[in-house]
Parts: structure tokens; C-alpha cells; sequence
């Protein structure tokens, strides 16, 4: 927990909160698309609006949320699916109920579903694997065809990616990416935009991105326009993978 939240407590929350909602939050709220591959985006002050959602981040739900997913004890792909306390399935039901809450105050315009497949034998799945990503759609009432996606993974594991009895509490990787998806929910589902937002966890990430690619997968088969996506695979690290320093305008990697 320490790693995740730093011993900086409040503070840590606080940029992993007003850092995850800026990088996120900004192109949906302006109805502009996610930039491309290429330099680092010019800083832009945030707009009122932006100002307004910032002020309802709550870092204690944040916390709360990183703290409730560690104590599943592992979310590996291949543990428990049917453990009520440990293991991926208690997790994803826990996440679930989550966004069912959350979908309840959206005024009927968010839907959430559960969606699961059975993914085949791999140098990562020793056996047929049932993976399930919970996704929360917002419709959008302008533009409901456009969609901007958002994600972070729910699995977790140890060294040894086969590994799936020994605890794995996944804070930082990638707890705090579902506390984002989990947060940004929470704020938008009450507020109303033009195109579709999609809020997401996904499974078997360490295994080789299989949710993920399956989610994708799926909306292209259903012809979804995807104008912008968000993956928050571990948030509020010291610094990001390219070594860009916290503060510092964002890098596109899309």
C-alpha cells in the first residue's frame, strides 16, 4: 500500500487524483479526441468545467478502493472464480456491484455489463480460462456513435506470471488504474456529453492483454466508432515509463 499511496499520504492522492481526471476528463469534457502518436501535448489550463469535476475527486474513495481490491489477496487470471473473498471472482463481483451503484445515478443513461469469455490454452494459460471485464457505458445524447474509452485492468500477479495461490495484492498494478476507472465513473455518471463514454476493468491483461483485446475486438466487430482511449495501468508513480517527471505535460504513447 505504502508504494501505491506513498508515504506522503494525502498528497500522493491528491496527484493521483488530480493527474489521473486532467489526463482523462479533458478531451471528454472539450469533445476532443485523444491525441496520436508524436510529441508531448501542449499544457492547457483547465476550463471551468473541468475545475468543477476536479473539486468532487475524492481521495478517500480513491484510497478506499486500492485498499478493498488488495484484500481479495490475489487477482490472478487464474484464481478463484467462485472463492466469495479471494481471488478474480470475488474481486470482479465486488467491481461490479461498484458500477451497478455508481450506474444508479446516471439517470438511466449508463448500462453496465459483465462480459466474459473463455480464453484457450497459452504459454500463460495453462488451461481454459473463463476472463471477465465489467464495462459501464454512459450514452451520449448528442453524438452517441463516438466513443471515448477508458480502462484499467483488474488482474494482478507475483513474479512468476503462473503463480495464481500466492498473494498478489496488486496496489499499485494495477489497483490504482481501477480507482481511476472507478472515480471517473462515479463524476461522470451524473453529468450529460455528446459522445459515449466507456468505463471498463479488464482481466488477463498480465497474461497477454486478453481482455482488452477482446473488448476491442468487440467493438469493432459492432462497427463502434472509437475516438479516444485511456489505458491507466499503474497511476501516480514517481515518474512515467518514458521518465517524464510528475507535473510535467503529458506524453501520448497511443
Amino acid at each position: 500500500m505504502e508504494n501505491t499511496l506513498g508515504r506522503a499520504g494525502s498528497t500522493r492522492r491528491a496527484f493521483l487524483s488530480a493527474s489521473a481526471v486532467t489526463a482523462v476528463a479533458a478531451p471528454l469534457l472539450t469533445g476532443t479526441a485523444l491525441a496520436g502518436t508524436g510529441p508531448a501535448l501542449a499544457r492547457q489550463e483547465p476550463d471551468q468545467d473541468l475545475r468543477a469535476l476536479l473539486g468532487e475527486v475524492d481521495p478517500d474513495r480513491i484510497k478506499a478502493t486500492v485498499l478493498r481490491l488488495t484484500q481479495f489477496g490475489t487477482r490472478h487470471t487464474a484464481s478463484s472464480q467462485t472463492d466469495p473473498v479471494r481471488g478474480i471472482g470475488a474481486a470482479t463481483a465486488w467491481v461490479f456491484e461498484q458500477m451497478q451503484a455508481i450506474a444508479a445515478t446516471s439517470s438511466g443513461r449508463m448500462t453496465v455489463q459483465k462480459q466474459t469469455f473463455v480464453q484457450p490454452v497459452s504459454s500463460r494459460i495453462p488451461v481454459p480460462t473463463t476472463i471477465t471485464n465489467v464495462i459501464a457505458t454512459l450514452k451520449g445524447n448528442a453524438s452517441p456513435e463516438r466513443f471515448y474509452v477508458v480502462t484499467g485492468h483488474l488482474d494482478s500477479r507475483v513474479t512468476d506470471v503462473l503463480n495464481f495461490t500466492s498473494d498478489a495484492p496488486g496496489a499499485d498494478d494495477d489497483g490504482s488504474g481501477v480507482a481511476v476507472v472507478l472515480e471517473l465513473a462515479r463524476l461522470f455518471a451524473t453529468r450529460q456529453f455528446a459522445g459515449t463514454l466507456v468505463f471498463a476493468t479488464v482481466a488477463g491483461e498480465e497474461q497477454g492483454l486478453y481482455g482488452s483485446a477482446f473488448m476491442a475486438a468487440q467493438m469493432k466487430a459492432a462497427g463502434a466508432d472509437v475516438q479516444g482511449m485511456s489505458s491507466n495501468d499503474i497511476v501516480g508513480a514517481s515518474q512515467a515509463w518514458d521518465d517524464t517527471k510528475p507535473g510535467s505535460p503529458p506524453r501520448c504513447r497511443c
